[in-house]
């Protein structure tokens, strides 16, 4: 389900069932943007990390719902990022706050593939009303940064066989549409296929708001239904 400003609680006391989406929507569980080869290319797909049988999504929204005040600063080295929502660090801080975890695995890149395959984003876009920046970064190295413009936006680099995972960081609440490449070498550069993924950016709203769009849903449906009667 799509989580926009109003929640399934909310939804089902204004009396609509969710409906469901013809793209995947994705906000629990370990996922990996998988590099894969296919006709002398590298094509990008999403995999269910604790599901190696499933099939991949080509075409995925990823949802965070981040609580409203879970924006943290966030410095790297030099940079100073400003206020940010921050991606889950791990698998058991995903599973906790029940968000999903995303990681980039090179894991089915076996010989002839040697060294590092790396994703990089060559295209940005976003949705919303803030300045809508994002990043991604693990420690004190920043791989990703919007704000660096096209052609300049960076990569991010996982060993042959294996898989990694850095933090995504987010200014503003909204769409972030972001367009990977993969490259590697099997014995000659190998190029890739575009793929864009769609992140979707929502401060969860609180209990109380959830109660008081509810108490105020009842109140217009009983005020409807007496203008119905008189």
């Amino acid at each position: 389900m799509k989580k926009l400003a109003i929640s399934s609680f909310a939804l089902l006391v204004l009396g609509f069932a969710p409906v469901a989406l013809a793209q995947t929507n994705v906000t629990s569980g370990h996922w990996d943007i998988s590099a894969h080869a296919h006709d002398g290319l590298l094509e990008l797909s999403l995999h269910n990390h604790d599901a190696a049988l499933e099939e991949p999504l080509q075409g995925s929204t990823i949802s965070y719902n981040f609580g409203t005040n879970a924006k943290t600063e966030v410095i790297i080295g030099a940079n100073n990022l400003g206020m940010l929502w921050v991606s889950p660090a791990n698998e058991v801080e995903a599973d906790e706050k029940g968000m999903p975890f995303i990681g980039f695995s090179a894991e089915e890149l076996l010989a002839p593939f040697t060294g590092p395959v790396t994703f990089t984003m060559t295209g940005f876009s976003y949705t919303g009303s803030g300045t809508g920046n994002v990043y991604l970064f693990e420690g004190e190295d920043l791989f990703w940064d919007s704000t660096a413009g096209p052609g300049n936006y960076g990569s991010f680099s996982v060993n042959t066989g294996q898989h990694g995972h850095g933090e995504f960081g987010f200014s503003d609440e909204g769409l972030y549409k972001i367009t990977l490449v993969a490259s590697g070498n099997d014995g000659a550069p190998v190029g890739g296929e575009p793929a864009t993924y769609t992140f979707n950016v929502v401060p969860e709203p609180s209990t109380y708001a959830l109660l008081g769009l509810g108490a105020g849903a009842l109140a217009l449906l009983r005020w409807r239904k007496r203008s119905r009667q008189s």
